[in-house]
């Protein structure tokens, strides 16, 4: 009979999380965060449908849908879960409609912190549970993704693989696609105060705005062109428009070059050994650290950091300005099809296109803490899927848990 308990106790319990989504979520964001009553159950909702969507997946397509956001999940607390687990937080939690509430307020950094910190321990139990005795949803968010947008599909599956490899070059094939068509420009936002070109939406917002399509048609035109971004989640955190936005700049051969990722129509690069941190403010910081590029990809991270420092001097008037310069880098030319396989050829005819990181309201950046050195992270996405050990929760959040008998919701499966 005690082995009988003992074992029921070993068995992973989705009610954690449903309680979780259903009552300390809504509580800390209406009680810590002022969020209102409705958005707050909202949200709540929206992450547990997310992770029903989620739990559905094989792990090569947990793979991809993590993939954008492996540059940034290693900072996530708690430090000892794996980066399955802190991915699954990402892409169930992280990318929901929470970031409504924080983009136009009132959570700030350290409520995502928080949230997305206490989710983890629940989230493995709910995907342990699930993976066990699978529970079918009528819809799923994700499973239309990988049709949608094959080219995007494979190249972040591609990026996956590379990544557990160790870093490098990973070659990469998709089925045959038609050229997707220029996202339509369904949204008109006002210019940010500080920097010129600049437009705030929300995270999740799927529509795209004028300027990102512009630059979108620009960077497809014959001339080839580089599109710059401190991360992949700085397009969005939607994952539908970030598939389309990849899957059309890799249909006109423009490669997408991040802090860490160098992703072209039929190979990919990753930064060898630990990642550079993400800097949305200044992302020049991990193109200038070198450590870990190699090939093309180091060339192609010291042209853009080259380029985008004489802009700058440009426009501070250390040197002569010349026209064309107000919305894109310099350009650079290379074979169709082929890149940049000859380092030594120059590159003053391909054109730079900068996501400004302050695209999205620059206090989204999860508000995490010490990166984890990647050695000590799973060797796969999906490996190592349950954290190990307890959660370090911020002690304000960890106080309201205890107060409302919350505790067990703390303790990893």
């Amino acid at each position: 009979m005690m082995a009988g308990a003992r074992g029921r106790r070993d068995e992973p319990d989705p009610g954690h999380f449903e309680r979780f989504c259903h009552v300390a979520v809504p509580d800390l964001l209406t009680e810590v965060c002022h969020v209102s009553t409705e958005l707050a159950a909202r949200i709540g909702d929206d992450i547990l449908v997310r992770a029903e969507s989620y739990a559905m997946l094989d792990d090569k397509s947990r793979d991809v849908l993590i993939a954008p956001f492996a540059e940034e999940i290693a900072r996530y607390e708690p430090a000892g879960s794996s980066l399955m687990l802190k991915g699954a937080v990402a892409v169930v939690v992280r990318s929901s409609l929470l970031e409504e509430a924080h983009s136009h307020g009132p959570v700030e950094a350290g409520g995502i912190q928080g949230i997305t910190t206490l989710a983890a321990a629940p989230l493995s139990h709910f995907l342990a549970a699930r993976r066990r005795n699978p529970v079918t949803v009528e819809h799923n968010l994700f499973a239309d993704l990988a049709d949608a947008w094959p080219r995007a599909w494979a190249c972040l599956g591609a990026v996956a693989q590379a990544y557990g490899a160790g870093g490098g070059r990973w070659p990469y094939r998709f089925p045959p696609a038609q050229v997707p068509e220029l996202p339509a420009a369904e949204v008109e936002a006002p210019a940010a105060d500080t920097r010129d070109g600049v437009v705030i939406l929300n995270g999740i917002d799927p529509r795209f705005d004028q300027e990102t399509v512009q630059r979108m048609r620009e960077a497809a035109e014959p001339g080839d062109a580089v599109w710059l971004t401190a991360s992949l989640s700085r397009i969005s955190r939607h994952l539908g428009k970030l598939l389309h936005a990849v899957e059309y700049l890799l249909a006109h051969d423009v490669p997408i070059l991040t802090a860490n990722y160098l992703l072209r129509p039929r190979e990919v690069w990753v930064r060898r050994g630990e990642l550079a941190t993400v800097d949305h403010e200044d992302p020049l910081a991990a193109w200038r650290a070198s450590r870990g590029l190699y090939g093309v990809h180091r060339a192609v991270a010291a042209e853009a950091v080259k380029r985008i420092e004489a802009k700058e001097k440009a426009a501070k008037g250390q040197k002569p300005h010349r026209p064309g310069h107000e919305k894109d880098l310099p350009e650079t030319r290379r074979s169709a099809g082929q890149g940049y396989e000859e380092l030594g050829r120059s590159f003053s005819a391909v054109r730079f296109y900068a996501i400004s990181p302050a695209r999205f309201p620059t206090r989204a950046t999860n508000g995490l803490s010490e990166r984890q050195p990647r050695s000590t992270m799973s060797y796969r996405f999906s490996e190592g899927l349950y954290s190990p050990g307890p959660q370090e929760v911020p002690r304000p959040l960890a106080l309201c848990y205890l107060h409302k008998g919350l505790s067990g919701l703390m303790r990893p499966f």
